[in-house]
């Protein structure tokens, strides 16, 4: 064995080292575009939150300049308590966010709960300090989240003084549940997975979107308080008090000191990108994949041709006749050709000019050889490696399959798809390169029959997917070749069926009218269409808009078509199908 490395492993070292530089370029961007995802996430968030914290405000500044009126009421002034109930319990309804008024003397007793009848007694007011505060200061004042004294449920209230003969008198209370919070969340519908809480002056949860009648009243994550303790908005990275690893925005409101919060979790940030990374790496593993695979078959072949240029040499060496490469790369054929024609320079003072002569004319019929071999190698020679390559990937499943994991068997199903695959891409190159090679011999034929036999042709996959193929009319009698003429509308006809919208069963209408000199037939389908940018590259060889999972085929079918159809004078093209629905490929035929 040879310590030089091979042609082979050489081609596939450079096919893995060109590789590396876009992995690390697709590195970087996947970096970056996590990045820029996380910015925009925490842009939307702090976005959102400001939005909240204005609505929060907008609900207290409600109460506050309702308890502003109330608290200048003549029937407060006149101490008309039950006139004054009524009149407090005029004001709640639904548009108001409130649920409560109360009224207390400067101890702290209730004198009027909207919540109980008037005259019932009533307790004492929930926040005493809170109150003594406003009747101390004479201004207004929202209270933290505290114990209600009536129903013994969490409360928030905006208190405001009422002024009696230049002093305060009473404080009015207007009472807000935090469940009006949490609707006031729930309005702003926001996308799946991301969480949203209403905190207090002093960072006590009073309104959550996920387990609220659990956390109210709790303490926000000590990152989170500290940080809207400090700031009026920014971003915190930390685990909710589920245990959730999240990223926090949160916006403090300048005037009441409540803060609201939005929280999403790192998976929905990395899901959102995960898309996007898959298909680039999954684009870059398949060219690696492939460009090895060429490298090795590639390698392959030029190792045979240098190694075949062994026996020439040493055959000129010795004087014995020198058998020239006739297949293989290109370069390996001239370095075989060269070392003939040393062969017939040596012999040539040997030779008289009918022997010469007798040399070129063999030279000849050994190129006309070359051709047939060349379709020979092409319909036999390479099929075979494939049919043996599917033979013995077969007898490894059936022998070894059991002892095989659940990988191993899904790359021998890759590798006998692709030894299929590349077995069809053979046939197919092959019909194409003998496409107007022989000898053209147009007659006189009737474009109806010739569709007919194209969908005898295709019978089964007719009835495969449910189609239906419609001949509106007559179609004309043309001077073309039938069989490469069947083979278009074959094919044309075959892609109606097959690139079929799902769930909708095929329809095929087929139909002719007379041009400029020329016949234009329709082939018109209602299946997934194709987009106008592509309408010119499709008929280019191995141009593919779909990938194989989705769509079986080669990509050499409509560059047959193209190619048949210019050979018959005509040209072919695509446009939208009937009410913008699907495709319609236009064949123009001379008349």
């Amino acid at each position: 064995m040879s310590i030089f490395p091979s042609i082979r492993s050489r081609l596939i070292a450079v096919v893995v080292l060109t590789t590396v530089p876009p992995i690390i370029a697709l590195g970087l961007l996947a970096y970056l575009l996590f990045a820029n995802q996380k910015t925009q996430v925490e842009i939307d968030m702090i976005q959102t939150t400001r939005a909240l914290a204005a609505a929060v405000d907008r609900d207290f500044m409600v109460g506050l300049s309702v308890a502003r009126a109330l608290a200048a009421s003549p029937t407060l002034q006149s101490g008309n308590m039950q006139a004054f109930h009524a009149e407090a319990r005029s004001v709640l309804g639904a548009p108001f966010p409130g649920f409560t008024i109360v009224l207390s003397d400067l101890t702290g007793q209730q004198l009027v709960n909207t919540l109980r009848p008037p005259g019932e007694p009533l307790p004492k007011h929930g926040n005493i300090d809170l109150l003594k505060r406003v009747a101390a200061s004479g201004q207004p004042l929202l209270s933290d989240i505290y114990i209600g004294g009536v129903t013994g449920k969490p409360v928030v209230t905006v208190e405001v003084p009422v002024w009696r003969a230049g002093k305060v008198a009473y404080v009015l209370s207007v009472g807000y549940l935090p469940q009006s919070l949490v609707r006031l969340l729930a309005n702003q519908n926001l996308p799946e997975g991301r969480m949203a809480a209403v905190f207090d002056s002093q960072g006590v949860i009073a309104a959550r979107t996920h387990l609220h009648d659990q956390l109210v009243g709790k303490k926000g994550i000590p990152e989170l308080v500290e940080r809207m303790a400090k700031d009026t908005h920014g971003i915190v990275e930390s685990r909710t008090l589920e245990g959730l690893t999240v990223i926090i925005a949160f916006t403090r409101s300048t005037e009441t000191g409540w803060s609201v919060g939005i929280s999403t979790p790192w998976t929905v940030v990395l899901t959102e990108t995960l898309g996007t990374l898959a298909l680039l790496y999954g684009t870059v593993g398949l060219l690696l994949l492939a460009g090895v695979a060429a490298a090795w078959m590639i390698g392959g072949q030029i190792g045979r041709s240098v190694r075949d240029l062994t026996a020439p040499a040493l055959a000129l060496g010795s004087g014995d006749p020198v058998v020239a490469l006739d297949r293989g790369p290109a370069e390996a054929v001239e370095v075989g050709r060269a070392l003939k024609a040393v062969e017939s320079e040596l012999n040539r003072y040997r030779h008289d000019l009918e022997s010469l002569v007798a040399e070129r004319t063999e030279a000849l019929e050994a190129s006309n050889r070359e051709l047939e071999r060349f379709a020979y190698v092409a319909s036999h020679d390479l099929q075979e490696p494939l049919r043996m390559v599917v033979s013995y990937v077969d007898l490894l499943s059936r022998r070894h399959g059991d002892r095989l994991d659940d990988e191993a068997r899904e790359f021998i199903g890759f590798a006998r798809e692709g030894a299929f695959r590349m077995s069809n891409l053979i046939k197919d190159l092959l019909e194409y390169s003998r496409i107007g090679q022989h000898d053209r011999v147009n007659v006189a034929i009737d474009l109806g029959q010739v569709v007919r036999e194209a969908l005898e042709n295709l019978q089964a996959l007719t009835t495969e997917t449910d189609g239906k193929v419609r001949i509106v009319g007559q179609l004309p009698v043309l001077s073309g070749n039938p069989v490469e003429l069947i083979r278009v509308f074959q094919n044309l006809i075959g892609n109606a069926l097959k690139y079929r919208a799902p769930d909708v069963a095929p329809r095929v209408t087929i139909e002719a009218e007379p041009g400029d000199g020329e016949w234009i037939i329709r082939v018109a389908d209602n299946g997934i269409g194709i987009d106008p940018q592509y309408r010119e590259t499709i008929f280019g060889l191995f141009q593919r808009l779909h990938a194989r999972h989705e769509f079986q085929g080669t990509g050499i079918g409509l560059t047959s078509a193209k190619k048949i159809v210019e050979l018959h004078g005509g040209r072919i093209w695509v446009e939208d199908g009937p009410g913008g629905v699907g495709s319609t490929f236009c064949v123009a035929l001379p008349d």
